[in-house]
């Protein structure tokens, strides 16, 4: 079986993917309820899963931007139903 190694390029990209996927999990553990907890945690599995193999780099980038916005939007929807300390 021939391995074919990474160019940097491929390995930066990786890497942001990973990191990425490392994030929503972290964020998905604050998410209250199991039930939702686990629909997260299988959108998100299931999308990395499907485009594990894409080799285009201009796919790749537009995924990270869609996945970099749901980040964000999951942040800020968890934040705004958090309940207020004060």
């Amino acid at each position: 079986m021939i391995n074919k190694a990474l160019n940097l390029k491929q390995f930066m990209l990786r890497q942001k993917s990973l990191r990425l996927y490392r994030e929503f999990l972290k964020t998905i553990k604050n998410i209250p309820l199991e039930s939702d907890r686990q629909q997260f945690y299988n959108w998100v599995k299931d999308d990395f899963k499907k485009n594990k193999f894409e080799t285009d780099e201009y796919s790749i980038k537009t995924l990270h931007k869609y996945g970099e916005k749901s980040l964000t939007d999951l942040k800020l929807n968890l934040a705004l139903s958090s309940p207020k300390t004060s």
